[in-house]
């Protein structure tokens, strides 16, 4: 008799657990939507985080997916073209039903997926490298999260470290004519009118993107005689800028300030070295393990290096990760309250996710341009790493913007 129940019982535990284990495996995936630009000015930078991405969530659903749950991702290009970015997000979330966004790459084309899809289908979007800070700031919405340095904390971590260099008293600053370039320059203006008050801003200059004739403009601008050339300019575009100005003489004239991402610099070989660079957290600026696995196993993978744009891409999905796993559902509401004020353990340390704006306090990277044999790249050296609590709005400034965009 005792023999008999225990068989019974055996049965039994056995096939509940067959069961659960067929519950599981027929559980659907966590759908995400992977909508950025993988062709147009930004191809690279898009390619390299959506490569990221892929190699995120291969290694989420290696360990068991989330909550149980494999995730399935759907990559959309965007184009670098807002109303592209619109009909792409719009198809993932109404055609394919997709819990989640992670994009975009340009950020005019971010903050109109924000305001007409996020916001409208109140589906949850994380941005790592679209980052004008308008998205956290007047046209803040509950949905859309910001793991990146938005334009303000850039240019004021730029500002920061040029306003030290006494000797730089008249700027001279060039930025594509949209809205990541005027953001970004005007947050760079307005910080170092603030910390060197003796500072003159001799004129400005605003490409279009795509723009490949720069002549132009570095004669105009070596016609005002700066001291400094403060550049936003990035990718294809920053190459010609700094090729077409090498025959000028142009970098013993004046000194420079630009973009030094990875991506960039790919781009552009002939960078010279002493230039004042900054970037948002490459694969050299942390000594942390978990950077350093991620940067093998991204080489390894896809036999280039990581560029900042792939580390910011791969945090995206791990915050999106534990934010789950926090609110224990994908139900949208639950996983925004799971977001708001997340702790998160990155590739670039530790970061924290406002409540009142969504903005994560993720640092900046600013140091000076050298030649590595190791890379053939430059990179920076003498790097100051910017904590964003020191370049973040308060919220009283937040406060105060939103009221005023109200006006």
């Amino acid at each position: 008799m005792t023999r008999r129940l225990l068989s019974v019982l055996s049965v039994a535990v056995l096939l509940l657990a067959a069961t659960a284990t067929t519950t599981v495996a027929q559980q659907p995936p966590i759908k995400i939507g992977v909508a950025g630009d993988l062709s147009g000015a930004a191809a690279s930078i898009g390619q390299a985080w959506a490569d990221a991405i892929k190699m995120g969530a291969d290694e989420i659903n290696a360990a068991g997916g989330i909550l149980g749950r494999k995730v399935a991702l759907s990559v959309r290009d965007t184009e670098f073209k807002v109303d592209v970015g619109i009909r792409e997000a719009k198809d993932l979330v109404l055609r394919e039903k997709v819990n989640f966004l992670l994009g975009g790459i340009s950020s005019g084309v971010s903050l109109a997926t924000s305001t007409s899809v996020s916001k409208e289908y109140k589906i949850i979007q994380i941005a790592s490298v679209a980052n004008t800070h308008r998205q956290t700031v007047e046209l803040f919405q509950r949905y859309f999260f910001q793991v990146v340095p938005n334009t303000f904390m850039e240019g004021r971590a730029a500002a920061s470290v040029a306003a030290k260099q006494q000797a730089w008293k008249t700027y001279y600053t060039i930025g594509y004519d949209y809205e990541f370039g005027r953001m970004q320059a005007g947050a760079f203006v307005e910080t170092i009118k603030k910390l060197r008050p003796d500072v003159k801003i001799v004129g400005q200059h605003w490409p279009p993107v795509g723009e490949t004739d720069y002549t132009p403009y570095i004669t105009s601008i070596l016609a005002a005689k700066p001291d400094v050339v403060y550049s936003n300019l990035f990718e294809a575009g920053l190459g010609a800028f700094v090729k077409q100005a090498l025959p000028y003489g142009f970098f013993q004239k004046v000194k420079f300030v630009s973009f030094a991402d990875v991506s960039s610099m790919m781009a552009v070989p002939e960078m010279p070295e002493g230039v004042l660079g900054y970037t948002r957290g490459e694969f050299y600026c942390e000594n942390l393990p978990e950077m350093k696995k991620f940067t093998e196993a991204f080489l390894q993978r896809y036999k280039y290096y990581p560029v900042s744009y792939a580390v910011m891409g791969y945090d995206s999905l791990f915050v999106l990760k534990k934010a789950i796993e926090k609110a224990g559902s994908i139900e949208t509401e639950a996983v925004v309250k799971a977001l708001e004020g997340l702790t998160y353990e990155s590739l670039r340390g530790k970061f924290t996710i406002r409540a009142f704006d969504h903005q994560a306090d993720v640092p900046e990277y600013v140091g000076w341009t050298v030649k590595d044999p190791k890379y053939p790249f430059v990179i920076l050296r003498d790097i100051v790493r910017v904590p964003g609590s020191q370049t973040m709005f308060t919220e009283d400034e937040v406060k105060q913007m939103r009221a005023a965009a109200k006006k």
